[in-house]
C-alpha cells in the first residue's frame, strides 16, 4: 500500500517535467508559426500600401513584431535544453532522497553528509532556474526599448522631412511609447526576479552552511562536544531565523 502513494507521486513529478518540456516544444513551434505569419503579413502590407507612409510604418513594426516571435522560438529552444537538463538533476535527486531515506537513521554522519550533499545540488538547481527564467527577460526588455525609440525617432524625421500625414506621426510615437512601455516592463520584471533570487539566495546559502556544519559535527566521535556542537548550531539556526525576519 506503501508504494502505490510513492509510485503515484513520481509519476506526477515526472508529468510535471513531460508537461515543461511539451510547453518549450510549443513555444517553438508557436513562434516559429507566428513570425512566418507575421512575415506574410507584412509582405501583403509591403507589395500594396508601402508607397504609403502609414504602409511603412507598418512594415516595420509588424516585422519587428515577427523579429519578437523567432527570438521567442529560439529562447524556448534553450529553454527545452534547460529543461532536460532539469529533469536530469531532478531525477538524480529523486534517488537520492531513495537512497536517503534507506540510510541507517544510526549512522548520524553518513545522514548529515548525505544531506548536505542534497542541498548543495539543490542550490545549484535553483541557480540554474534562475538563470534560465531571467536571462530573456532582460535581453527582449532592451532590445524592445531600443527599438521603440528607433519607432518615435524614424516618425518624427519621416513627419519633418518628408511633410507626411499628422496620422502617422500618432500612430508611429503611439507605437514607439507602447513598445517602450512593453520593454520597461520585461526590464522591471528582470529587476524583480534578481532582487527576490539575491535574498533566496542569502537564505539558501546560510542553510548550506548549516547544513555543512551539521555533517562536521556529526563527524564527531565524542557524545558530549558532538551533542554540545549540535547544539550550538541548533541555536544559529535560531539566531539567523530571527536576524532575517
Amino acid at each position: 500500500m506503501e508504494e502505490r502513494p510513492a509510485k503515484s507521486e513520481v509519476n506526477k513529478a515526472e508529468q510535471k517535467v513531460q508537461k515543461k518540456s511539451e510547453k518549450d516544444r510549443n513555444g517553438i513551434i508557436g513562434g516559429l508559426v507566428f513570425g512566418i505569419l507575421l512575415v506574410f503579413l507584412a509582405f501583403q502590407i509591403y507589395d500594396k500600401i508601402f508607397d504609403f507612409p502609414i504602409g511603412q510604418m507598418l512594415v516595420y513594426i509588424i516585422g519587428f513584431l515577427a523579429f519578437i516571435c523567432f527570438m521567442v522560438s529560439v529562447s524556448s529552444f534553450f529553454d527545452l535544453k534547460e529543461s532536460k537538463k532539469m529533469e536530469k538533476l531532478e531525477e538524480e535527486a529523486r534517488i537520492e532522497e531513495k537512497e536517503f531515506s534507506e540510510i541507517d537513521p544510526e549512522k548520524r554522519a553518513l545522514r548529515a553528509e548525505k544531506m548536505f550533499r542534497m542541498n548543495q545540488k539543490e542550490l545549484m538547481r535553483y541557480y540554474d532556474m534562475n538563470l534560465t527564467q531571467t536571462k530573456f527577460l532582460s535581453v527582449l526588455g532592451i532590445i524592445m526599448v531600443i527599438f521603440g525609440i528607433l519607432i518615435v525617432g524614424v516618425t518624427l524625421y519621416m513627419y519633418t522631412s518628408f511633410e507626411t500625414d499628422e496620422i502617422l506621426l500618432v500612430v508611429g510615437s503611439l507605437s514607439g511609447i507602447a513598445v517602450d512601455f512593453i520593454g520597461a516592463i520585461f526590464i522591471k520584471m528582470y529587476t524583480k526576479n534578481i532582487e527576490a533570487a539575491v535574498k533566496f539566495h542569502a537564505k539558501f546559502a546560510e542553510s548550506n552552511n548549516l547544513l555543512l556544519a551539521n555533517s562536521i559535527a556529526n563527524k564527531i566521535e565524542d557524545g558530549k562536544i558532538r551533542e554540545s556542537t549540535l547544539s550550538d548550531i541548533s541555536k544559529k539556526i535560531i539566531l539567523s531565523k530571527n536576524t532575517m525576519e
